[in-house]
């Protein structure tokens, strides 16, 4: 059982890894490379205006002090948490759990189909995801064995994931809460530990309260405006088949989903009818879905959605476990091989489509021509289509102007764009005016910021292109003009 377990985790780390060498960005991947640019002070400022907490961001600066701003190895740098996490179903969970329960938290963390996306993509998902379950680890290490290293261990993860990602905040809240109340009604015969449990989580607040500024100017922004949208039903067969649609159809996951999930509440039941312990898998359930039920509730009564299926892959180590940890109880084992065999071959095919998307010739089309034909002088205008962010990310020598037409009002947070970006409301304003020069067009297929441009100034058109790129199906119409 130990050699099969470091088997998957091996194979595992190289099945993720398998689409991660590429250089292609989209936009939110273009906002996590440019901040990272920053300095550490501006990370702090800027990151304030975005909708995220920055510790990230801080991990990926420091990584560039060693590797420079090196997209390959900021992608390379988000596989390392699921590989970790991966190890600790060895070290941790199967120390804690029992062999079947370590080898399938292994199994699910590197082959549920959407890790191979979050295993290489430039965001803080696999690290916010890392950072909950060893604080989830640590609480249980807490409960069964109380001791100083294994409760600052447990303070420093849950602080981690709280400036990582604001659903990893909400699940070492949660875990937190749990503790407290389990000391609370043990607190006649461990008084010691109540107290010292409580000045961790008194430093874990008070080493949070300098974000706090920054997080309330987040919370009046979203309230205030944000691009989520809450659908339904749409918006419920995402959060549901998440951790298994990516690149595959939406509908073939729910289904598998919605069969693993009721699988999943027949062993729970037996269990339960078999007075087995069970609380454990139960409170990593319950943790995930009070999280998805909290964004529910806080996007109906602030009327601005917070529920994004993909911030649910911050606290997918703890669905991961208590799948593992249910199904390791399953005296048929069949029906366990049914389940895994089905997880990789699913995870399989959507890694070929992913690998695919990602090495597409069609993804280098357009830099190549930009390089084979912009000068230091010319200049980027783009709008509300966002991919100009891409390719002002790539070439940062240019003057780049983003006309805000749709009036998002996010200068602050697109500062970190850095001092090349010029931010405009309107193709009138000073920057547009005085220059002349090249102007490199980057727009949506509508051509808005072009005709828009073309009845304000006396421009010659000198080339139009049209790319789009296989990853993630970006469209860019490119008009090069002479003002």
């Amino acid at each position: 059982m130990k050699k099969l377990h470091i088997a998957i985790i091996v194979i595992g780390i190289v099945f993720i890894s398998l689409g991660a060498f590429h250089t292609n960005l989209w936009f939110d991947e273009s906002y996590t490379v440019a901040i990272a640019n920053q300095s550490y002070g501006d990370i702090w400022k800027i990151g304030g205006y975005d909708v995220h907490p920055v510790l990230y961001y801080f991990m990926l600066k420091t990584l560039s002090l060693v590797f420079g701003s090196n997209v390959l190895v900021f992608r390379l740098f988000s596989i390392i948490p699921i590989a970790i996490l991966a190890i600790l179903g060895y070290t941790h969970v199967r120390k804690d759990f029992g062999e079947k329960c370590g080898l399938l938290f292994s199994f699910l963390v590197l082959f549920l189909p959407e890790m191979t996306r979050y295993a290489s993509e430039i965001r803080m998902y696999s690290w916010a995801m890392l950072f909950v379950s060893i604080t989830a680890i640590y609480a249980y290490r807490l409960y069964k064995d109380f001791n100083n290293k294994n409760l600052i261990i447990f303070g420093i993860f849950s602080l981690l994931g709280a400036y990582t990602h604001y659903y990893a905040l909400m699940a070492s809240g949660l875990i937190n809460i749990i503790l407290f109340v389990y000391f609370i009604k043990n607190i006649k015969n461990n008084k010691s530990e109540f107290i010292k449990f409580m000045c961790v989580a008194v430093v874990q607040v008070g080493l949070y309260i300098p974000w706090m500024v920054y997080f309330l100017i987040q919370i009046r922004k979203v309230s205030s405006g944000f691009w989520i949208g809450l659908h339904f039903p749409e918006t419920l067969i995402e959060v549901i088949n998440v951790q298994y649609a990516d690149k595959l159809n939406q509908y073939v996951a729910l289904v598998f989903a919605i069969i693993l999930y009721i699988y999943l509440g027949y062993l729970i039941f037996k269990a339960k009818r078999e007075k087995q312990e069970i609380k454990f898998g139960i409170l990593g359930i319950l943790i995930y879905v009070g999280i998805i039920l909290a964004a529910l509730v806080v996007s109906l009564v602030i009327m601005r959605p917070i529920l994004l299926n993909r911030y649910l892959i911050s606290v997918t180590g703890l669905l991961a476990f208590s799948i593992a940890f249910f199904m390791a109880k399953e005296k048929n084992n069949y029906i366990t091989y049914i389940f895994c065999f089905v997880i990789i071959a699913m995870s399989a095919l959507n890694n070929y489509y992913r690998i695919k998307e990602n090495y597409d010739p069609s993804n280098n089309d357009l830099i190549q021509y930009t390089e084979e034909n912009i000068k230091d002088t010319d200049l980027i205008l783009h709008g509300n289509c966002l991919n100009g962010f891409i390719i002002g990310t790539k070439f940062l020598d240019n003057e780049e102007v983003f006309y805000d037409e749709d009036n998002w009002h996010v200068e602050d947070a697109y500062a970190a764009f850095g001092p090349s970006l010029s931010y405009v409301y309107s193709l009138n304003e000073d920057v547009l005016k005085t220059y002349h020069g090249r102007i490199w067009i980057i727009d949506d297929a509508s051509y808005k910021v072009l005709e828009e441009l073309k009845e304000i100034y006396d421009i010659n058109i000198i080339e139009q292109k049209y790319f789009k790129t296989a990853y993630n199906g970006l469209e860019y119409a490119v008009t090069l003009v002479e003002k």
